[in-house]
């Protein structure tokens, strides 16, 4: 009922706005500017109210807003979407956070990564290192250390074997002096200091020869050992600091993948955080748009039902 009387007011201001604009003025006594002014003025607010209060769909007129409804909106959706702005700019500030933290894991651990793989590098180079130091040793020991330890037992056993061998000369010589002297004085101590010495240059020379077995069968071997042993241990330490070198490149690329996961995950959440607000803020602006646009169109439905009631009132 409300609808169809005012399709029927709204078609009457704009057909008496017609007349006026087309000359149906003249079979009605002209008014005073003070109580209608400009006939233009009287035809397009009607118009207007048309064109934004009746929209046509399949040949229907839908019904206009209500008034009241305009006169007092709803303040509990205004209020309901300006929380939901104020809750989605939170989450996006938090989400943008968690984001910055994420980028700066990423950061360190790409750092962490590179500063444990450095180290791990300059482990296998100091096992190397030391691998070489010892193969060297081992190299020198048996190419020329060995040589010169059993030359100088051999010659050690050379020097007592000579020794003895003059030894037992001057004894013999004594021997066969003191033969023809039978009766000279001191013959005894004499041939005595002399078989002393014979004994000691023997001594002397299984000492030497003793000292050669020791060194050859015993001394050099264990040297040998010593230094192999190093080399093995050598050679150890440049496996485990390559095993742990790549145990540690392994568990810094997983930790830099890990923290490069996070950093996406984060940047996702940011992004549809701030997704979720610019529309909370639209949803926001559309409907202050919209009940600015249906407080618009009320006053002008007001201002020409007025001028319309005028008009009327003019016209009889």
């Amino acid at each position: 009922m409300r609808q169809g009387v005012f399709q029927m007011l709204v078609a009457l201001s704009m057909r008496r706005a017609i007349m006026i604009v087309a000359g149906g003025a003249r079979c009605l006594p002209r008014p005073t500017q003070s109580t209608l002014g400009d006939p233009m003025k009287l035809w397009f607010p009607c118009l207007l109210i048309a064109l934004t209060s009746c929209q046509t769909t399949g040949g229907v007129m839908e019904s206009p807003p209500a008034v009241e409804a305009v006169a007092a909106p709803k303040r509990g959706s205004v209020e309901k979407l300006r929380k939901r702005v104020a809750v989605a700019a939170e989450a996006y500030a938090t989400a943008s956070l968690e984001f910055r933290m994420k980028v700066s894991e990423r950061e360190l651990a790409e750092m962490e990564a590179a500063a444990s793989a450095a180290e791990a590098a300059e482990a296998i180079r100091s096992a190397r290192v030391s691998l070489g130091m010892a193969k060297g040793m081992r190299r020198r020991f048996d190419g020329m250390e060995r040589e010169v330890e059993v030359g100088e037992s051999e010659l050690n056993v050379a020097r007592a074997q000579e020794t003895l061998r003059k030894a037992e000369t001057d004894l013999l010589g004594i021997l066969e002096i003191f033969e023809e002297e039978s009766e000279a004085r001191a013959k005894d101590e004499i041939i005595r200091r002399n078989e002393v010495a014979v004994a000691t240059a023997k001594v002397r020379l299984e000492q030497a020869e003793l000292q050669q077995r020791v060194v050859v069968e015993s001394e050099l071997p264990a040297r040998m050992e010593k230094l192999s042993e190093a080399v093995r241990a050598a050679e150890a330490k440049v496996t485990a600091a390559e095993a742990k070198a790549a145990r540690v490149a392994l568990r810094g690329e997983l930790d830099v993948a890990k923290a490069k996961a996070a950093e996406r995950e984060a940047k996702e959440a940011a992004r549809k955080a701030e997704k979720e607000r610019d529309q909370a803020r639209e949803r926001m602006k559309a409907e202050r748009d919209r009940r600015a646009a249906r407080k618009a169109a009320a006053e002008a439905e007001a201002e020409a039902e007025g001028a319309a009631t005028e008009e009327s009132g003019v016209t009889e």
